[in-house]
């Protein structure tokens, strides 16, 4: 059994930034879900779009390894880079277009120069102009000039370049510093136009990018343009199964075990849940509806379609196992973190979504249920009646509008805590409650059509909205079904 030193749980449950975790840890523990295959098809454009914490980072990281591993002239490239190298002032949207181009083409040569430890002549490259043409044939001839300084690693960068002149650029993090400002929607979108000016002259250019569910969709609705990137989306969603798959992968490998993937995604959850049981303990000894349930079960209700989610819960949950001497982590363990858990939660999504909507904090806490609707048993799952009349309330307190000038209404600030993942549309089936969030179907949340789903504020944040009823909420949250 592990002692649970902090060190030791940064081990078992995996690093929450992939750009830190140590490489042979990544690649041991990662799960290749659906979204893999299609980030390493050889197509020159690859943009990979979901909301915070549902892994964005470890599978570009992942993937960029893997490159490196099979031949490729691949590039980590930083947001610092990226923004400092790049004249973001320009007159009109087509010249912002043309210095992205330039500044991407400069920085391309530089970081292939710095990677076979050119350093020297990677400060001497001058502005590439001319497009990808000319970035390959001045990479050249620096290889070239160069020759007689290269170590070995030096050569094999070189090597890679030369056999397939193949370069795959890895853009991540580009939300960092993000306002949602109109400059920063031109400059994605700037970014977006050329790439595939970039890609769609040579298509030994090749980018990986990463970005914001939040981010793309303001910069979706406000270029018509990046229509033409549509066929390039990668949208990165889990199921519930998948999340609790990862999570046992993780922590078999860090026992030693080997595991066959395919086979572990096969099995039922309950089958699952079962290589966690040398860190947790299998049933949760709660009250009401969770009492003797399967403590997988109440992991998966809590977390949004996100594996940092379950990560932050198994942290959290270990730190107290710590502090009690305590070799697995037990119910009592995880009930002592539910509300920051929560709290943490509510946060995030203030933090990712408060660029489109100032006042989003204010709204959030306007969804705390009141002492006439606890009586009259409205909330925290609404019929559409319900959450338009709540919402429509929480709008007459308050000033709010959205950052793109929409005037806000009841039908669509529901459908942006939908977007969210603030409320999710449910339905029961054999006793349990099936959830669905916004990837998953865009049309429920509809103000021309009805589909018979009601709308619950998701369990992640009940805690936060209720902190009253902390002992209360386990005998009340209804337990995800499987899927």
């Amino acid at each position: 059994m592990p002692n649970f030193t902090d060190e030791t749980i940064y081990e078992i449950f995996g690093n929450e930034d992939a750009e830190n975790e140590r490489p042979e840890r990544l690649k041991s523990y990662f799960f290749r879900n659906r979204a893999y295959e299609n980030l390493k098809a050889n197509l020159p454009i690859r943009v990979l779009v979901g909301h915070k914490g549902v892994g964005k980072s470890a599978l570009l990281k992942i993937c960029h390894l893997e490159d490196a591993e099979d031949g490729f002239l691949t590039l980590w490239i930083r947001p610092n880079d990226v923004f400092s190298g790049v004249d973001l002032e320009a007159t009109s949207f087509l010249a912002l277009v043309e210095n992205w181009k330039v500044g991407l083409s400069t920085l391309i040569v530089k970081k292939s120069l710095e990677a076979a430890d050119l350093f020297e002549e990677a400060k001497r490259v001058a502005p590439i102009t001319g497009g990808v043409r000319h970035l390959l044939s001045s990479l050249g001839k620096h290889f070239k000039e160069a020759d007689a300084q290269l170590d070995e690693a030096g050569r094999k960068t070189v090597s890679d370049f030369r056999t397939g002149q193949r370069i795959r650029i890895y853009l991540d993090d580009l939300d960092r510093g993000w306002e949602a400002r109109a400059s920063d929607i031109s400059n994605i979108s700037a970014l977006l136009n050329a790439v595939r000016d970039m890609a769609g002259e040579d298509s030994r250019i090749q980018f990986r990018i990463g970005l914001r569910t939040d981010v793309y969709h303001l910069v979706r609705t406000s270029d018509e343009s990046t229509d033409k990137i549509e066929g390039n989306l990668i949208w990165l969603i889990w199921s519930n199964h998948e999340i609790l798959t990862a999570m046992a992968k993780r922590v078999a490998t860090y026992f030693g075990e080997e595991v066959d993937e395919k086979k572990l995604v096969a099995m039922r959850q309950k089958d699952i849940a079962y290589k966690l049981n040398r860190v947790i303990a299998p049933k949760f000894e709660g009250r009401g509806k969770w009492e003797k349930e399967d403590t997988y079960r109440i992991l998966m209700t809590l977390v949004r379609k996100r594996p940092r989610d379950l990560v932050k819960l198994f942290y959290y949950a270990a730190k107290e196992a710590a502090k009690d001497g305590a070799e697995i982590i037990q119910s009592a363990h995880l009930q002592r973190v539910f509300e920051r858990y929560s709290n943490e939660r509510l946060r995030d999504v203030i933090n990712e979504f408060k660029t489109e909507l100032p006042q989003i904090e204010n709204v959030l806490l306007g969804m705390r249920q009141t002492n006439k609707e606890r009586e009259a048993g409205i909330g925290p799952v609404f019929d559409d009646g319900q959450i338009y009349n709540k919402l429509q309330t929480i709008i007459s307190g308050l000033t709010i509008r959205f950052t793109n000038g929409d005037k806000v209404t009841a039908q669509n600030l529901a459908r942006f805590l939908y977007k969210c993942d603030f409320i999710t549309a449910r339905f029961e089936r054999d006793g349990y409650i099936v959830r669905k969030h916004f990837e998953e179907n865009q049309l429920l949340m509809n103000e021309r059509a009805q589909f018979g789903f009601k709308w619950e504020i998701h369990p992640a944040y009940r805690w936060a909205l209720e902190p009253q009823g902390v002992d209360t909420l386990l005998a009340r949250i209804s337990l995800s079904s499987l899927d």
